[in-house]
């Protein structure tokens, strides 16, 4: 059995072992952090943009339903591009057949789109 004269070197062995786990867990949850925090962002612009959507889909059964709405010539933008007071904005769309006209609503916010499709 080998003796070793010489332990101090072992405490600071042991000390730059505990500060890197401390600083791995705290980069690590850092990230998490990050991550969290990013895809927060998307799911509000996402949230934005389908709100857009539904505001277009709603007006355009407003117009249909109550203010008697004709439709006109071309099938494409409706409203125009339709911007809201948060600048998200929507265009809608609308294609008919012999039962039924179907509305699209596109609504987009800082490059985030979502649709809504409203069969009438």
């Amino acid at each position: 059995m080998i003796k070793l004269k010489n332990k101090r070197g072992s405490a600071l062995l042991i000390t730059v072992l505990v500060v890197t786990i401390i600083t791995t867990v705290g980069l690590n949850a850092a990230g998490l952090v990050m991550s969290g925090t990013i895809l927060s962002g998307v799911q509000e612009r996402s949230t934005l943009a389908f709100y857009a959507a539904e505001s277009g889909a709603e007006r355009s059964l407003w117009d249909a339903r109550v203010n008697g709405f004709t439709l006109p010539m071309s099938q494409d933008n409706i409203y125009g591009t339709t911007t809201l007071s948060n600048n998200a904005y929507y265009n809608v769309n609308y294609a008919t057949s012999s039962t039924e006209t179907t509305f699209t609503s596109v609504g987009s916010f800082m490059e985030t789109r979502r649709s809504i499709y409203i069969k009438y």
